[in-house]
């Protein structure tokens, strides 16, 4: 066994020794070469669960921002039809005088002053645990965030905020319907096996699903259903989170992301020269890391490890997952775990993420040389 390979398996091991996570799936690939990818673990902490493999889908948090919301929002500016520097107020009614003028790309680059979170669950969670009702909690929530308080005024500072997703995606709808109907003309979604699962929609085969948290207010193990606590409250589909999917549907997605960034021919159906428009690190705030949508790599520090170049974008999420695209090196890595599973409280995702990433990158140069 090559030297390279040897040490990605026993990175993974040894991840699985720790308890870093139950289930891992990895992917590397490099151009338009095959992708490798591998799968450790159990969909869930117990002996007797079944193995991760090719068909197991995990849930992405975050990956939901860059995956659908960030693509969403550039297909609608592709269009002509939203203006990412028009006021917010032009789209959706807010109360803060400030944030009513600040353009939409701020939301996008995590600059708009808006708080990281809110646990706007603990107050409704509950009920739309008794009733199912999640429309009335998602009514109740978008009139809290129309009401909400800058900490501190647009472009003062980057603060990665889940709310200001919350508030792209009803820019969004505001022109083109709820993101549950959209979803299905977004080229994401005919990978298949990409997808969001609304609480009132039955799961077909929850067993392929990794397991997340044994939840202390739901009072079960969620497998099937979104992790985030505001997302779940709302009915399972959110701008900042909800979105699932195998390994091999987002690296595919990752490599499309590449094509476009080199723009070349890609099922994005954005313009050719849209994407390294938005992803152009002028646009990131002075002390930030993010591009319009995505993160790139923090200098002497990063989850993607040290090999990742100036001009790459990724993004993670909170469940143990992310994706890492370097479009000079033509180099695309996914990791997803469901680290998560069954606390929340298991931080060995960190020191994952960059080692893998480091050993995947000299996969990479040895393999596709």
């Amino acid at each position: 066994m090559r030297p390279d390979r040897l040490r990605i398996e026993q990175i993974l091991r040894r991840a699985l020794a720790e308890r870093v996570a139950p289930a891992i799936a990895f992917a590397v690939s490099r151009g338009d070469s095959p992708t490798e990818c591998w799968h450790v673990g159990r969909l869930r902490d117990a002996a007797d669960a079944a193995p991760c493999g090719p068909e197991t889908v995990f849930d992405l948090a975050s990956l939901t921002k860059p995956l659908s919301t960030t693509l969403w929002a550039m297909r609608l500016a592709d269009e002509g039809r939203l203006d990412p520097r028009a006021p917010i107020e032009t789209y959706v009614s807010v109360e803060s005088p400030a944030l009513a003028q600040c353009p939409v790309w701020r939301l996008m680059s995590h600059t708009s002053g808006l708080p990281a979170h809110r646990s706007y669950y603990r107050g409704l969670g509950p009920g739309s645990l008794r009733s199912g009702r999640h429309d009335i909690a998602r009514t109740a929530l978008r009139r809290m965030l129309r009401s909400c308080d800058l900490e501190r005024p647009p472009s003062e500072r980057e603060t990665y905020s889940d709310l200001g997703y919350l508030l792209l995606e009803w820019v969004c709808e505001s022109l083109d319907g709820p993101l549950t109907e959209r979803w299905s003309s977004l080229p994401h979604h005919d990978l298949g096996a990409l997808h969001f699962r609304p609480l009132d929609a039955e799961v077909e085969n929850r067993e392929a699903y990794a397991a997340t948290e044994d939840c202390p207010w739901r009072k079960r193990l969620l497998q099937g259903e979104v992790h985030d606590d505001n997302c779940w409250t709302i009915g399972g589909v959110g701008g900042h989170a909800g979105l699932f999917g195998t390994l091999s549907a987002v690296h595919e997605a990752g490599r499309d992301w590449l094509r476009a960034l080199r723009s070349e021919p890609n099922t994005l159906g954005l313009d050719p020269d849209l994407v390294p428009y938005w992803t152009d690190r002028n646009r990131m705030h002075p002390y930030g890391t993010r591009v319009l949508g995505w993160d790139t790599p923090t200098p002497g520090g990063s989850t993607a490890g040290q090999f990742f170049g100036r001009r790459s974008i990724g993004h993670l999420g909170f469940t143990g997952t992310s994706l890492w695209i370097d479009p000079d090196a033509e180099v695309v890595m996914t990791l997803l775990t469901n680290r998560v599973s069954p606390s929340r409280e298991s931080v060995g995702i960190r020191w994952l993420r960059p080692t893998l990433h480091d050993a995947g990158w000299r996969w990479a140069e040895g393999r596709f040389t």
